[in-house]
């Protein structure tokens, strides 16, 4: 990864900090897990324990209790079969603590095969006896069994994680009170905080070295061009200006600060395409032939493919190659005209002529503000951008580097 290159711009305590808090935020909801394992146990373990139930109570019912041996033996008092039938039961059915016949309590219904019922953190099943058929019940007895309500937890084993407890503080299956044991996850959310912490900084690294990255390739070509256009005391602080400008416009239309930064950065490198220019037609007293004409014409393609070789940079394409666009079409690269031509070009172009106008070339001196401005209102520009443009010339004459405060001075009464 990149961001291990870039470590060292980083201070110690910085990833002790990024990594602490990171630990600490993945800690967090640590009970939260907890409560949710507990939640769990108890909604999925609670259906699982009552269909054991529910199948025990079957079971009993149909092999013992809708049969006619054991119906005839209550209705004859037969004790020494039921009682040997009991015991069959409590041998075979190792949940069954205990099963005998007793009298119908008011509870219990006559229709119902079998009913559950937990009195006092017991458990257990009342049986109504039939015959083979379930055409005739016995009406005033019914068989009661005891569940040993463990051996089923046992059975299934959640016996190391649920117990029951009169005073348990999460209600199981048929009211019966438990305590649950949560999952133990400590060891798993430590591991996992912290190799969430390392990866954490690691983004982080990742994140600097790309906005880093990113940094270096703007500035430092924006850092080439402003000594480029040093060694040329007539282009000084052109690129520089032109931003200024072009961001006193911008915040005048009303755009958003990510714009008039793009704006701003964009401006700085509008004309990245001359530094492949001869300086000797640059910087020509006289008038350019047809061949120095279109190498200048062609500075704006020069600057478009110099960006392009940056994938951040290329969203400052249009500033570059798009600047000596006109509204009338007379423009170059292309010829746009009107709205075919991106706002950030049309504000880029003003400000660019009024830079050039008002700078000092080898061909001439410079125009004042209110110079510059009339002489545009005559070209071929967004004439609503070159009006905003006189509205901020008090606040240009200050922002402005290299400028003659003589020739600024005569704003007040030209404006």
């Amino acid at each position: 990864m990149r961001g291990f290159d870039e470590l060292r711009y980083i201070r110690p305590t910085l990833v002790i900090f990024v990594f602490l808090v990171t630990v600490f935020l993945m800690l967090m909801p640590y009970h939260v897990f907890q409560n949710e394992a507990i939640n769990y146990t108890q909604k999925i373990y609670s259906g699982i324990f009552e269909t054991s139930v529910e199948n025990l109570g079957s079971a009993l019912s149909l092999g013992y209790f809708q049969w006619n041996a054991m119906y005839n033996a209550v209705l004859s008092k037969d004790e020494v079969f039921i009682e040997e039938m009991l015991q069959e039961i409590q041998n075979e059915f190792p949940a069954v603590k205990s099963a005998r016949l007793i009298s119908r309590p008011s509870e219990i219904p006559v229709k119902d095969v079998y009913r559950v019922s937990a009195l006092e953190q017991e458990l257990y099943l009342y049986f109504n006896v039939y015959d083979s058929h379930m055409e005739n019940e016995i009406s005033d007895a019914v068989v009661i069994a005891s569940i040993d309500k463990n051996f089923l937890l046992s059975e299934m084993n959640l016996d190391g994680r649920i117990t029951f407890s009169p005073g348990g503080s999460k209600s199981f299956a048929y009211g019966l009170r438990t305590e649950i044991k949560g999952y133990d996850l400590t060891r798993w959310m430590i591991l996992h905080s912290v190799a969430a912490g390392i990866i954490g900084v690691l983004f982080m690294m990742e994140v600097l070295a790309l906005g880093l990255s990113r940094y270096y390739e703007m500035s430092g070509l924006q850092e080439i061009m402003y000594l480029w256009e040093m060694e040329d005391s007539h282009t000084a602080f052109h690129s520089r200006n032109v931003a200024k400008i072009a961001e006193c416009l911008g915040k005048s239309l009303g755009l958003r600060r990510k714009k008039i930064t793009e704006l701003v950065n964009g401006a700085k490198l509008h004309d990245i395409g001359k530094m492949g220019i001869s300086a000797n037609i640059l910087r020509k007293h006289g008038p350019l032939d047809e061949i120095e004409k279109e190498v200048i014409r062609n500075h704006p393609q020069h600057g478009k493919e110099v960006l392009q070789h940056f994938k951040y940079l290329e969203r400052f394409v249009p500033y570059a190659y798009l600047h000596h666009e006109r509204e009338d079409g007379s423009g170059y690269p292309q010829g746009l005209k009107g709205d075919e031509i991106p706002l950030e070009a049309k504000i880029l172009a003003v400000a660019d002529v009024f830079e050039a106008l008002t700078a000092d070339r080898p061909y001439r001196t410079a125009y004042s503000f209110a110079q510059a401005v009339d002489m545009m209102t005559e070209m071929p520009l967004d004439q609503d951008i070159v009006s905003k443009l006189k509205s901020i010339l008090p606040e240009l004459e200050n922002e402005l580097c290299g400028r003659n405060p003589r020739k600024c001075g005569i704003i007040g009464s030209q404006t």
